[in-house]
């Protein structure tokens, strides 16, 4: 799974705007978001891993690495 999409699983099963997204990051990492940043990344896929990291961890979500069977 890619930022971009676990961003948007996120903010689905969370009922999140790109606003809060927003907010919640910048209160996190200290830089600036905006709802408009936000939106601008999700769709040039540049949001990095660690944003969405970061992002998952303060809605008290664990990602752990899971090797596939087979």
């Amino acid at each position: 799974m890619d930022s971009r999409t676990l961003v948007k699983v996120l903010c689905a099963q969370e009922a999140l705007t790109y606003k809060k997204v927003a907010e919640i990051l910048a209160k996190k990492t200290g830089g600036h978001y905006t709802k408009t940043s936000v939106s601008s990344k999700l769709a040039k896929d540049t949001f990095r891993f660690s944003e969405a990291f970061i992002l998952a961890d303060a809605l008290g979500y664990d990602l752990v690495p899971v090797k596939r069977k087979g």
